[in-house]
């Protein structure tokens, strides 16, 4: 695994746990994971040395190390995956495809009850302007949606 790769799991898994309203400090820790990941490490390949020596680094705790070597090992972070089934298909895709920002699919899970593609849709078409979606964006993501995880 690279370098990159694992930063992007950190990035992702972020983005899931703003979209679950989870804990602000455990969303500024994954995202500082990131940063420190690409800012620390080496180009290539990881090892595990390297992880270990990142958890020397204040702000790397134990769950990042722990999440840095499952990745590392298993090419996945189950905890992604966790997110990703406790939240309607259609949120979770949105969240995959990093265009429309987090807040705003909270706001259509958690706040407008909205989960299935076509409501999704539906909103991210009526709103398109106001979320700052090009034309191309929201056709790529209407593809997306309808195509399913």
């Amino acid at each position: 695994m690279k370098r990159e790769q694992l930063a992007a799991q950190f990035d992702l898994l972020s983005r899931l746990l703003r979209i679950s309203r989870d804990n602000p400090f455990k969303i500024r820790s994954y995202e500082f994971a990131a940063r420190t990941v690409r800012s620390r490490l080496s180009a290539g390949e990881l090892t595990e040395q390297e992880i270990y020596d990142l958890s020397r680094l204040k702000g790397i705790g134990k769950a990042i190390t722990e999440k840095s070597l499952e990745f590392l090992r298993e090419g996945k972070i189950s905890k992604i995956s966790e997110l990703g089934e406790a939240m309607p298909p259609a949120i979770f895709e949105l969240a995959l495809d990093g265009t429309v920002d987090p807040e705003t699919i909270a706001f259509m899970w958690k706040d407008a009850g909205l989960g299935e593609s076509e409501s999704v849709l539906a909103f991210l078409k009526k709103q398109r302007e106001d979320l700052k979606l090009s034309r191309e964006e929201l056709a790529r993501l209407e593809e997306r949606l309808k195509r399913g995880p």
